[in-house]
């Protein structure tokens, strides 16, 4: 694949642990493919040179913006559903708004695929690191290896939902991933899940830092609880989404305005930027009053809300601009910011939080014909929007009543509203009218990228491409 070129890859890792030089970011390690296994004796000699690895791995993440774990999967899965539209669109984010994706979209390739693929490669190298030192005290091992097979299992679970069967690259092996075929969704599936209930076993209860910026054990329970409800598994998914409500580290913000800051009670695992706020504040906030944004909000969803949602209020601004008004995502209320070269950090990007976990457990209690339990949970949402109770009463009202829930809680989020269209099978009903005369039933998954095909002849197109 593309993402294993044979040149030099460089791993970069940031901040202290293993400065001997100097203060930043620092060359790591270099890869040169096509080596089958990284040297990895070095880094893995001790617990701080360990920790520095993983604490690469996440600036790795952040790198740049509209990476899929810096804003992109907001964006790019945003466009192709019914959410945003682009204001002053480039041909390539058209395409996503539009839904006629080329297989040579620079996006999807660059952006989506290839830095997917190249965080999982990280991972890789650093959990064949782990399993192969002897010199790691076993509390470290088993907290580092945690988080490892959770992000990898977090990029998988998009990319399997981007594009479909993707090849499962789980070793540094250069010949083995150079010509990879791509993996039924069923094995995927199955080693995401595998790769969460091992991750929940090794993480502890508690942070390993101050704030919540690395995972730890309901992290890996959060993406298993959607894991399963994605998979239909729908006591497995209220089971582990139980275990986050019940256990007492986390609480619904009432002030929609502070659900989004630096460690509120309601986020279970958020990323942090050292010298900025987040990249999507950044790309959905304009940097000017006068200014519009460079993503609106789309008319269908801004008249999808409640007229008393205070989440349409406190999660939308506008701004007028030659007489137009622009609606743009506001959840994070803080973009580009001109007053100081180190403006102070007040918000991290959050991955996972319980609102969500309670939507979870609503539609998975719904599936079980336990009305009562799916009602009490939607409450929550509700109420904490300032509505009133739901009045859905059985499994089709509930489920209509929990998708309009979760398009208004989890807009611009993560994909939350393609992936939930794409899984309810309510994307031609949904799309079709709205992005014709562009839309066709097989767009529900991206093109494998031109470039990947030219480099790995094994993998095959999508229908429709």
């Amino acid at each position: 694949m593309k993402l294993l070129f044979r040149i030099k890859w460089t791993l970069y890792i940031c901040g202290g642990m293993m400065l001997m030089l100097s203060t930043g970011c620092k060359k790591f390690l270099d890869i040169p493919a096509p080596k089958d296994q990284i040297q990895t004796t070095e880094i893995f000699k001790n617990d701080q040179a360990a920790t520095s690895a993983i604490s690469g791995l996440y600036s790795f993440m952040l790198t740049l913006q509209l990476w899929p774990s810096n804003g992109g999967m907001s964006v790019f899965p945003g466009l192709s559903a019914d959410e945003i539209y682009p204001i002053t669109p480039n041909s390539e984010m058209l395409e996503f708004s539009n839904n006629n994706l080329r297989p040579t979209n620079g996006n999807l390739n660059g952006v989506l695929w290839s830095h997917a693929y190249r965080t999982i490669y990280h991972a890789n190298a650093i959990l064949e690191g782990i399993n192969n030192s002897t010199e790691l005290s076993e509390p470290v091992r088993r907290q580092l290896k945690g988080e490892v097979l959770l992000v990898r299992a977090l990029h998988f679970f998009y990319l399997s939902n981007l594009y479909g069967k993707v090849p499962l690259t789980i070793t540094t092996n250069y010949d083995l991933n150079k010509s990879m075929p791509r993996t039924e969704l069923l094995e995927i599936n199955q080693q995401i899940v595998n790769d969460l209930v091992e991750a929940k076993s090794l993480l502890n209860v508690q942070y390993p830092t101050t704030g919540r910026v690395r995972p730890n054990k309901w992290t890996a329970t959060a993406l298993l609880a959607r894991i399963y409800l994605y998979l239909s598994e729908w006591q497995k998914a209220e089971t582990e989404a139980t275990e986050i409500i019940n256990s007492g580290n986390y609480s619904l913000v009432a002030n929609l305005d502070n659900v989004f800051i630096a460690n509120s009670n309601e986020t279970i695992w958020s990323l942090r930027q050292e010298k900025s706020n987040t990249a999507e504040g950044q790309t959905f906030i304009p940097i000017f009053s006068f200014m519009a944004p460079n993503y609106g909000i789309r008319d269908i969803l801004l008249n999808a809300f409640e007229s008393s949602d205070q989440r349409k209020s406190k999660w939308i601004a506008s701004n007028v601009v030659s007489g137009q008004t622009y609606y743009y995502p506001h959840k994070y209320k803080k973009g580009y910011d001109f007053s100081s070269p180190t403006p102070p950090v007040t918000e991290f990007y959050i991955v996972f939080r319980l609102a969500e976990q309670y939507l979870i457990r609503s539609e998975a209690r719904t599936k079980q014909s336990n009305v009562s339990g799916a009602q009490s949970d939607l409450n929550m949402i509700r109420n904490r929007a300032g509505l009133n109770n739901t009045t859905a009463s059985d499994m089709s009202s509930l489920l209509s009543a929990i998708e309009h829930e979760r398009r208004v809680e989890l807009f611009a989020e993560w994909g939350h509203r393609w992936f939930d269209l794409k899984r309810w099978n309510r994307t031609n009903e949904a799309l079709s009218s709205l992005k014709a005369p562009n839309w066709q039933s097989t767009d529900i998954l991206y093109p494998i990228p031109f470039a990947q095909i030219q480099a790995n002849t094994f993998l095959t197109q999508n229908e429709g491409y």
